[in-house]
């Protein structure tokens, strides 16, 4: 990438449109500031001072996320968030509107574990012993040169305890031939392994930004390097020897070091380690408290480096700020937006999306950031990324639905839409859409031609940026690739590479190469290329006939458009189904900046076809009150609008929704109990509607459980929908949910299958849909048909942020009903002990089938917290 770095900065210096350029490198800076995002360049390294740090001389105290996925990331899909992640660098919108979002959370020091850790793999930085990979620094010195920009400091782990995708501790004794018993405990006796790591740390630490020009080991950016992340077998010897090498490469960056819970006495005996850090699941106020004062009265500073984010409260939060023994405390962990629409998704159960994805994460954000204030002493800055950007406008049976790309900071957004050039209308509502709600469908789309904006929304309802407008007709859609990735390109040449800006990327084939970039587009009307370059671009432009592999080279007026900025514009294709952009191999003095464009697509003629309610049955009695809606599938239906009341006339509904594009629904509350219920469903498209058979069609919800229901699994369309409510514990063995015959009443069971492993125990975490109010009941009630006699069940809630668990050992494979008296559960060996039960706001209930590596199943049903 270097030769392309300096190629283009050569380029574009004196255009404007790279802010900022290392002249004696030739090499440009990542991004400007973005809109509204002041410039705080890290320039100025953190220093100790006894317990505590510093920044130019007064006190440093900070809040912040864990952002782990910003060297290496796992959660890598393409535009459709529901395709399977997979491992590759994100992208830099991804990585800029991450730290874009920690800057507006007020956020001062972000934990970067892939920027340091990155071993035995293909894309890592160190794919096998001695052998470095260079590609693999484009996205880790990205992330420091934006988080620079930003004024943002890093922590920077240079191992991992786990055998996770970005590598870790156990690489080096795999490589090595060494054994890896005992929780590879060789790893910090064996001088060869140790001889490993340091090589490693060395290449890192020595290494030059090809953004910044500046070697990290010399980069006030990054506040400390941490010897590994959660490293529970550290020895006397092997955190001095370590710290002190640390140390002497990097000698005004801090050293940090520590294990998955408390404090690490190896870590408190180093002369060379500045910073302990301790990890909290969940975090309590009083256990924090005891581990700062404990680090601080063996002269170091203290840090919370990782605590779950939904354990965030202002209670909890007030406490530690309160407590001067804590400089900092860093939440896990915060995920940006998506390069398409919507957030990167992740299902440990601890994700956070800004401002919120639901009202208890929103609380949660405004707690962090108030416990930032609280930390710094500084307002939460009014900081905002890129502008929002539309990237697609589909018809969907003739009603047009809009995709685009988020705004960090942004607190909502509202879509407008201007019909035959006519003036601009929201059409969102006056209520806020937020990012999940991408693709946004217009249910009062029009059958003419129609343009869209997008506008960013501060919390006072102000706009802070405006997308660029697109327009559709009664037949066409629009794409826009923002060239973050390839999903949208059918093809494109190897030579084709990505430089950061504050404008997005500029994509062009490394000096002297030529290149291609080539999409697969049947009904192709009409495209614009967006261009970069000190001079008029060139590019050669070839269309593909219709129906053919041939492809005929157009010529296009390219034009200015502003400062080092050019566009070309095709319109009126007819017969094309694809279009190429090429780069010859000399001259090729351009980039390409953006792709966007319109095709034909089919729309229907007629009204939806006929489909009918199939959940609960029509006249269904004793349905469960947690019951979804199911329908068939309508042809030609854009989305379904659902009203539930308890009038045969439909007036004022329990439930009343539209836009809907599933053929279910799950209510958020429960239905009310012994009660008849109307529902009626109608499909639309954008020639008319399709009222579903029978419509409304009536049922009967089961008298009201004692107590409280948790889950009878009667509310799960199938295995895929009961597997996504209870996930596996990603740190356990194999364990998959699906849904078995009815253990009680009618309806479904749960069946967890375990298989054997290395950690000795497979579990399922389900997260409520809403907190539920426990007060009041004594014991947690199921029905349980074990798989063998003497199976255990570990059954462990979260209530009001504490941990409790109950392990019951079941005698035989009789299916059977079980009470957990509440008197019976405790705090598990790793949660504070001397927390006190609370069950007024439940929010996670476990379930552990397994803790001595076996393999079989359980079936679970009518789980109730009961009186």
């Amino acid at each position: 990438m270097t030769h392309l770095l300096r190629r283009l900065g050569t380029l574009l210096a004196g255009s404007g449109l790279v802010a900022g350029l290392v002249l004696g490198l030739g090499v440009p800076t990542p991004a400007s500031a973005a809109p509204g995002a002041p410039r705080a360049a890290a320039s100025r390294f953190v220093t100790r001072v006894g317990t505590a740090l510093q920044l130019d001389g007064k006190p440093f105290r900070f809040s912040g996320p864990n952002m782990y996925w910003t060297g290496l990331d796992e959660n890598v899909g393409g535009i459709d968030p529901s395709a399977k992640p997979t491992v590759d660098y994100p992208s830099f919108f991804r990585i800029r509107d991450g730290l874009v979002t920690a800057k507006a959370m007020g956020s001062t020091v972000v934990r970067a574990h892939t920027v340091g850790i990155s071993t035995g793999s293909p894309l890592s930085l160190e794919p096998s012993l001695g052998r470095f990979n260079p590609k693999a620094f484009a996205t880790m010195d990205y992330t420091v040169a934006e988080a620079h920009r930003l004024g943002l400091r890093l922590i920077v782990p240079l191992t991992d305890n786990y055998r996770y995708y970005h590598g870790g501790r156990f690489d080096f004794l795999t490589w090595l031939g060494l054994s890896t018993a005992n929780d590879g405990a060789l790893f910090y006796t064996d001088p060869d392994a140790r001889a490993a790591y340091q090589q490693y740390v060395r290449t890192l630490l020595t290494h030059v930004n090809i953004y910044t020009g500046v070697r990290y080991d010399q980069d006030p950016t990054i506040m400390a390097w941490e010897l590994g992340n959660e490293l529970n077998g550290m020895t006397a010897d092997w955190v001095q020897d370590n710290a002190t090498f640390v140390k002497r490469l990097a000698p005004h960056q801090l050293v940090a070091a520590g294990r998955q819970s408390g404090v690490d006495p190896a870590v408190l005996a180093s002369s060379a380690v500045d910073i302990s850090d301790s990890h909290y699941y969940p975090p309590n106020a009083a256990t924090i408290s005891a581990d700062a004062a404990r680090v601080t009265a063996a002269g170091k500073v203290y840090l919370a480096g990782e605590y779950g984010s939904p354990s965030a409260s202002t209670d909890l939060l007030d406490q530690v700020a309160a407590d001067r023994h804590v400089s900092g405390a860093l939440f896990w962990s915060l995920f940006p937006h998506a390069d398409h629409y919507g957030y990167v998704q992740h299902d440990d159960g601890f994700t956070l999306h800004y401002p919120g994805d639901t009202t208890a994460m929103r609380a949660e954000v405004d707690a962090i950031a108030e416990f930032a204030h609280q930390l710094s002493g500084s307002p939460t800055p009014r900081v905002f990324g890129d502008p929002p950007l539309i990237t697609a406008i589909s018809k969907n049976a003739g009603v047009n639905t809009v995709s685009w790309r988020g705004t960090a900071g942004a607190d909502g957004y509202r879509v407008q839409r201007s019909v035959l050039d006519g003036g601009w209308k929201t059409v969102s509502g006056s209520t806020p859409v937020t990012d999940d709600d991408t693709p946004w469908i217009d249910v009062h789309s029009v059958a003419v031609r129609s343009s869209y904006r997008v506008q960013a929304l501060d919390r006072n309802g102000s706009v802070v940026a405006t997308s660029t407008a697109r327009t559709v007709t009664a037949r066409q859609r629009v794409s826009v690739d923002p060239l973050a990735d390839w999903y949208l390109t059918s093809a494109h040449s190897s030579s084709l590479q990505r430089v950061p800006t504050a404008h997005g990327v500029l994509v062009a084939p490394q000096a002297g190469r030529s290149g291609q970039l080539s999409y697969h587009v049947p009904g192709l009307t009409s495209a614009v290329i967006d261009f970069a370059g000190a001079h008029r671009p060139r590019p050669v432009i070839a269309l593909e006939q219709a129906g053919t592999s041939r492809w005929h080279q157009v010529y296009s007026q390219v034009r200015s458009v502003g400062s080092g900025r050019w566009r070309l514009t095709l319109t009126g294709l007819r017969g094309v189904d694809g279009l190429r952009i090429s780069w010859p191999a000399s001259g090729a003095s351009f980039a390409v900046t953006s792709v966007a464009w319109t095709d034909v697509t089919e729309v229907p003629t007629a009204a939806p076809g006929s489909f009918a309610v199939t959940a609960p049955a029509p006249g269904q009695t004793g349905v469960s009150t947690l019951a979804g809606l199911q329908w068939s599938s309508a042809g030609q239906a854009a989305f379904y609008t659902l009203t539930a009341s308890t009038h045969s006339d439909l007036s004022d509904p329990l439930v009343s929704v539209d836009g809907l594009r599933a053929t279910a629904y799950r209510p958020s509350t429960p239905w009310p109990a012994d009660t008849t219920l109307y529902v009626g469903v109608t499909a639309h498209n954008g020639v008319g509607t399709t009222a579903a058979t029978g419509s409304p069609i009536t049922f009967h919800t089961r008298p009201a459980t004692p107590g409280v229901l948790v889950d009878d699994f009667d509310s799960y369309a199938d295995d895929a929908a009961v597997a996504a409510a209870y996930p596996a514990n990603s740190g356990g063995d194999p364990i998959t949910a699906s849904l078995g015959p009815a253990g009680e009443d009618v309806g479904h069971s749960l069946v967890l299958s375990y298989g054997s492993g290395s950690n000795g125990y497979a579990g399922v975490i389900h997260t409520l849909p809403a907190a539920q109010h426990w007060s009041g009941t004594s014991g947690l009630r199921m029905w349980v048909k074990p798989g063998f006699a003497g199976q255990q069940l570990n059954v462990q809630f979260v209530a009001s942020g504490s941990y409790w668990e109950k392990s019951v050992t079941l005698s035989d494979t009789t299916a059977r009903v079980i009470t957990i008296p509440f008197s019976a559960f405790a705090p598990p060996p790793w949660a504070d002990p001397n927390a006190k039960l609370d069950l007024s706001s439940v929010t996670q209930l476990s379930l552990y089938p397994s803790e001595s590596g076996s393999s079989d199943t359980i079936a679970i049903d009518s789980i109730s917290a009961t009186p």
